[in-house]
Order: structure tokens, then C-alpha cells, then sequence
């Protein structure tokens, strides 16, 4: 397994100023990680010209371009707005086949608004889904559904199962399984019967220990369940703890899970 990491680890640091894109960029080649998931929101701009910046500054580092991460909220009852958000996770596919990044993560949206919706959401969710595989395939890129919103194992599983597509994998969240954020009854059977079907791994750290482990998520344990489903690709960190300095909890994720590589 590689190790990466979504600039949504630094959001605050990135917010005030003290790194920019391509900054950040340069601080995970400082901190040994061997990719990168470059984060939408964190683009100053789409230009040509900006992103030939990052694609050489990648290759300069020696990292891997990962994942491009998108968004996308497909279970809202507004269709105009999903129709925007596919097409936004289009657009940003057209970034990821610049840039050479084989995976664009995307949200479905909300586990309890699925459920709600019923057949006829659920049917609409399910068209828009097979729109975004489909425009991954015609770019080459493969659409990474995300866990996001409370969505469980079952409901992911069973969109992947209706949506049909090999050009849908799963960017597979350790810390978004009910309960969000901490560990649960289901998280690591959700993570284990999930783990088959990951692209990319969003190794989610909140509490950060001196050695750079999490206080509880059990990392050796999720690591020997993804090394047991056949995973080979990047683990890469989401760190959306309270501590403010988030240059420094990288630093321990970092040097961390190299032990586990």
C-alpha cells in the first residue's frame, strides 16, 4: 500500500494562508508521502496553464497524482441541482485526464435521504450515478464513490451492485460509516465487506497520538483487513481532528503509517 493525502487535512492551514496548493504539494513530498489527492475546492484555478504548474510539480517530487476529489450531493429532491452537480463531477474529470489522475471521487449524497426518497429517488440517484460512470469511461477515469453522509455498507453496495458499471469503485472512508466520526459496532465489518471493491482508501485519523496512531481507530486492524481483500493502492489521509496545528499531526500520520506499508 502507498501512502497519500487529501488537502481537506489541511483546510485550516491552506484557509489562512500559511500554504497554498502548490505548497501543499511540496510539504507531502517533505513529509515522504508517495501521492497526492488533490481536493477541488483547493484549486485557485482550472487554467491550462495552472495545471500544467501542478502536473510538473508532481513530477518534479516524484508523487503520484492519486485522485482528484469532487463532490456532489445526488440524493437532494432539487433534479436541477443534481443535473449541476454531475456535470461538475464531468468537469472535474476533464481536470483529472490533464492532470493524469486515474480516480475522481464523488458523494452520493445522504444515507437518510436515500431512505426517505424511496423508489423514485432511489431511481433518479441510480440514473445520475450511471451518467458519471459513463463519463468516466469515455475519459478514462474511474468515478470513486465515497461513503460521505452517513451512507452505510449496504447502501453502497447496493448502488454499485445496480449501477453495473466497472468504471464505479468506491473511495472507501474508515471514519464515515455510522457512526460518523467514531468507531461503531458495524465500522469494521462495513470496512471489510467495502474493502473488495476500494480504488483508494481515505485513511481518516481525528486523534492524533504522539506516535501518530489514532486513540480509536485501530489502524493495524483496518490495515489487515484491506491487505486481506487484495488492496494495493494509497491510503490516503483525511486528518479532521480538533487540533488546529494540522502541519504537525501529518507529520506523526505520516511517519506512522509507513510502518504499515
Amino acid at each position: 500500500m502507498r501512502t497519500s493525502c487529501s488537502s481537506w487535512s489541511y483546510h485550516r492551514v491552506i484557509k489562512e494562508g500559511q500554504l497554498d496548493q502548490l505548497g501543499w504539494i511540496r510539504e507531502c513530498a517533505a513529509i515522504d508521502l508517495d501521492g497526492v489527492e488533490l481536493l477541488g475546492r483547493h484549486f485557485p484555478t482550472t487554467d491550462v496553464a495552472y495545471l500544467r504548474r501542478v502536473r510538473k510539480l508532481c513530477a518534479d517530487l516524484h508523487l503520484t497524482i492519486a485522485m482528484v476529489s469532487a463532490g456532489g450531493h445526488l440524493t437532494t429532491s432539487d433534479d436541477a441541482q443534481r443535473q449541476k452537480d454531475v456535470q461538475d463531477i464531468g468537469r472535474w474529470m476533464d481536470v483529472a485526464a490533464f492532470l493524469g489522475a486515474p480516480l475522481v471521487r464523488f458523494f452520493c449524497g445522504k444515507g437518510a435521504e436515500l431512505d426517505a426518497g424511496g423508489p423514485a429517488l432511489h431511481a433518479k440517484v441510480l440514473d445520475a450515478m450511471r451518467r458519471i460512470a459513463a463519463m468516466g469511461e469515455q475519459r478514462g477515469i474511474v468515478a470513486s464513490l465515497e461513503n460521505h453522509g452517513g451512507t452505510t455498507a449496504d447502501q453502497l453496495l447496493s448502488l454499485r451492485k445496480d449501477v453495473d458499471s466497472p468504471w464505479l469503485a468506491f473511495t472507501l472512508d474508515t471514519g464515515n460509516f455510522p457512526p460518523t466520526s467514531a468507531v461503531g459496532p458495524d465500522t469494521y465489518t462495513s470496512i471489510e465487506r467495502c474493502a473488495p471493491h476500494a480504488a483508494i482508501v481515505h485513511a481518516k485519523f481525528f486523534n492524533v497520538l504522539p506516535d501518530g496512531r489514532d486513540r480509536d481507530f485501530d489502524w493495524a486492524r483496518i490495515h489487515g483487513i484491506l491487505a486481506k481483500a487484495g488492496f494495493r493502492g494509497f491510503l490516503s489521509v483525511e486528518y479532521e481532528g480538533q487540533d488546529p496545528d494540522e502541519i504537525a499531526c501529518m507529520r506523526r500520520i505520516a511517519k506512522y503509517l509507513k510502518t504499515l506499508r
